[in-house]
């Protein structure tokens, strides 16, 4: 989305909280002048504005008899057209407010340079410089204040630490799914940049989805691209998860291995699964998922064709003309991605990275990613960074969270897989667990137990 627009799906967001939320309608009639936006959109805006004035907070469904008012003297047709909008404003769900603020504060100051410029310009070519800095520097300090502005620290000491929220930044968004990870990280937060370490053909894509689809059950929007595997098979493989469907024509007898408490072998056992191919199944297991309110949309790129930059408007794409804004960003994955061929190949991996990383503090969302572990790692249930630095240590330094996914030949015939936090920027890492789990049926987790070193029985 350009910053000298902001489209109509983003001005009903930003309706929807100056209509609901007191902070934000307070930081909105300070900043935001209500003629930026549509007609509809910025009359709506107007009588808010004046509502907080009179009442000091957001008008809530005061609102109606507010613009009842308001075009008290119009035709029915302009009523209904006011109305209309008003009501698919509230009932669409709420939006992120910190996503919304971040956004508008951009536009504010695209608004302002612009603006700006056109002033200056005429009295750049008179010589009146001290004029011009006084015009420029007012625009580099526009902008919604509770974006631009730090942390202040000590601050209030009565006051609620800002990491305490629920919302922004520091919201949880999902867990991976794997039961003893998430107690260590306590889940996937917004603004995060995670990558997923693992060899050939070993979990980088079945590990998005694995969260993907956790995602979708705690009920937000992923949007999924793929630079390897095709959006079908992804989808199929959604489906195998939920449903535990395998992905062969017809149903059939899969083994699944059984463990104890403490993940030792205690026997084998053949069950009847159905497949993905059953319509009907598959159509159930699609009403179940869709009650949890999730929603993904999945994009195929060829490989080695998307860029950062064709991310980025692909997502302002969805957001302006799907309405949908994800919550969770896959791109699977960066080395199969168009990175700039100008420099170095490393330096190139290196930008990408730093790129994903700027559009999850931006868009206030997770972003996943994943990479290939080098060559001599690749029969490997344990690695260390440099293992995972297969083109370029500085990736482990710009992402958040860095989980691996190995297991030895052995392992593999068990049905086992290690899951291990390689790096993590604000928690503790260097631990993980053994987990079981069938490919065969979807089940990228079925089970785990905690996973012990050789140094943990030292005194």
């Amino acid at each position: 989305m350009s910053e000298k627009v902001i489209n109509q799906h983003l001005q009903d967001c930003f309706l929807f909280l100056t209509i609901t939320d007191n902070d934000f309608v307070k930081i909105a009639r300070q900043c935001i002048p209500a003629n930026y936006f549509s007609s509809i959109t910025g009359d709506i805006a107007r009588l808010c504005y004046n509502f907080y004035d009179l009442c000091n907070q957001a008008p809530g469904n005061h609102l109606y008899d507010e613009v009842a008012r308001f075009l008290y003297k119009t035709d029915d047709d302009r009523k209904k057209l006011y109305l209309d909008y008003l009501n698919r404003v509230c009932e669409m769900a709420p939006p992120n407010k910190e996503y919304v603020l971040s956004r508008v504060s951009h536009f504010l100051k695209a608004r302002a340079m612009e603006e700006s410029l056109m002033r200056a310009a005429p009295l750049a070519e008179k010589g009146e410089f001290d004029q011009v800095e006084q015009i420029l520097m007012k625009a580099l300090k526009s902008g919604i204040p509770l974006v631009e502005d730090g942390i202040e620290y000590p601050g209030d000491p009565d006051k609620e630490p800002s990491y305490y929220a629920t919302a922004g930044a520091g919201e949880i968004v999902c867990p991976t799914g794997i039961s003893i990870i998430d107690r260590g990280i306590k889940g996937l937060r917004r603004g995060q940049l995670l990558c997923i370490f693992a060899g050939f053909k070993l979990g980088k894509t079945w590990g998005c989805v694995q969260i993907a689809s956790q995602a979708l059950i705690t009920g937000h929007k992923v949007c999924e691209i793929s630079h390897e595997a095709s959006a079908e098979e992804v989808e199929m493989r959604h489906d195998m998860m939920f449903g535990s469907l395998t992905s062969e024509e017809t149903e059939g007898s899969i083994e699944l291995f059984d463990y104890d408490e403490e993940g030792n072998l205690t026997g084998t056992r053949i069950e009847e699964v159905d497949t993905v191919f059953n319509r009907e199944v598959v159509r159930e297991t699609r009403r179940v998922v869709s009650r949890y309110g999730g929603e993904s949309i999945i994009r195929k790129y060829s490989m080695g064709t998307c860029t950062i930059g064709e991310i980025e408007r692909y997502l302002d794409y969805l957001e302006t003309f799907k309405h949908f804004i994800p919550d969770v960003l896959i791109s699977d994955y960066v080395e199969k991605m168009k990175l700039p061929s100008a420099s170095e190949g490393r330096d190139s991996i290196n930008e990408a990275y730093i790129n994903l990383k700027r559009i999850a503090d931006e868009r206030k969302i997770v972003v996943i990613t994943a990479s290939q572990v080098k060559a001599k790692a690749l029969e490997k249930s344990m690695i260390g960074e440099a293992d995972a630095a297969s083109e370029d240590i500085r990736k482990l330094g710009n992402i958040d969270l860095g989980l691996f996914f190995g297991a030895t030949p052995v392992q593999r015939r068990r049905g086992l897989m290690q899951a291990f936090v390689l790096v993590n920027r604000s928690g503790p890492e260097k631990f993980g667990c053994v987990c079981s789990r069938n490919l065969r049926c979807g089940q990228f987790v079925l089970d785990c137990w905690p996973l012990h070193f050789e140094d943990d029985k030292k005194p």
